[in-house]
């Protein structure tokens, strides 16, 4: 039996049931990703994802859902989700993403409010066409990314942005910073963070806002299945803020021997005791900081490989700060940015 099956039940022209059974995994999520963009591609724009048959969602799947749902919002569209498993549904709301789907306990009330929500909207205007382009492999020296042309429409309205001064068709992202050739003018999206821009024949690029994520606060025990959903957690947002794969993994491993190293150093491997994260995202950089209340952590202990503890940390995030917390314990700050 394939380890991820689905069946694809179109409602209308916009709208479609997909029936997922199985794990969305290191293994599946590319003929996941594939068939998603593929029912995409056939002008759907409101998805709903009956999910009571899948057991598990990696971090790359929930990257992905969270950025389709992103690029179909301009075009009044969105993701509703039906009958998630509790083993699902406790990462979902552990890691508050109930904030980007609305959730249903029925098929028949997700695709009632899927195909009823934004009637008016859709009939108004007609959903903007914008292109994507595949990020080109990390070259030796920085090059600028070509960019396919986007559809003659523009986004309607065009909510104000930030506009930036371009020479000729190469301009610089307003939002990740990389270096971007546009071919003409027209509706584009950056391959390397996703932002989306009109470039126009007077020669400007005006960026769309891009929603930023409110902090995220949580007290977490020190168990398994808490340390897997903080890493899947940063994993996401790493991706949110333009992280490319290897730097999202980076930022995922940094925060797995973090957590492990409190739980193990601070609390001495007890699964009932607590701390807090923080976790704040925006354009380009993800800051992650843990506090606790138990043993001081010193910078020379050793963890159970014979290697210094936050050896992977320290040498992968751009901040790295331990330091004693006011009231015992420890206080860990970190932070990436997706480029220099």
């Amino acid at each position: 039996m394939p380890d991820l099956t689905w069946d694809v039940q179109k409602v209308n022209q916009q709208a479609a049931v997909i029936i997922l059974s199985g794990s969305i995994d290191a293994k599946t999520v590319p003929s996941f990703q594939e068939q998603m963009n593929r029912v995409k591609d056939d002008g759907v724009i409101k998805f709903v994802l009956d999910m009571e048959n899948i057991k598990y969602v990696n971090s790359t799947g929930l990257g992905f859902l969270v950025n389709l749902a992103d690029s179909l919002d301009p075009r009044g569209g969105g993701i509703a989700l039906v009958k998630l498993h509790p083993k699902v549904k406790v990462v979902f709301d552990m890691l508050g993403l109930n904030a980007f789907f609305k959730i249903f306990g029925s098929r028949n009330d997700a695709v009632a409010s899927v195909t009823g929500a934004g009637k008016k909207e859709v009939e108004a205007a007609a959903p903007a066409s914008v292109a994507t382009a595949t990020a080109p492999p990390p070259p030796s020296q920085p090059q600028p990314a070509s960019l396919a042309r986007g559809g003659t429409q523009s986004f309607a309205p065009v909510p104000v942005g930030e506009e930036v001064s371009v020479s000729g068709q190469q301009l610089e992202c307003a939002s990740c910073k990389a270096t971007l050739i546009v071919p003409e003018p027209g509706n584009y999206k950056c391959p390397r963070c996703s932002a989306i821009f009109t470039y126009t024949r007077d020669g400007k690029a005006n960026f769309l806002p891009r929603r930023r994520l409110t902090p995220i606060q949580m007290t977490l025990t020190c168990s398994t299945e808490c340390t897997e959903g903080l890493v899947t957690m940063a994993g996401l947002l790493a991706k949110r803020a333009g992280f490319n794969e290897g730097l999202a993994k980076s930022m995922e491993a940094s925060v797995r021997e973090s957590a492990s190293t409190i739980c193990d150093k601070a609390y001495a491997s007890n699964e009932q005791a607590t701390y807090q994260v923080l976790m704040v995202a925006s354009d380009n950089e993800v800051s992650i900081k843990f506090s606790d209340y138990g043993k001081k952590i010193e910078a020379d202990m050793r963890d159970a490989s014979g290697k210094s503890v936050f050896s992977v940390t320290r040498q992968s995030m751009d901040v790295f700060d331990l330091k004693a917390h006011p009231k015992g314990g420890n206080i860990l700050t970190l932070s990436k940015r997706a480029s220099a």
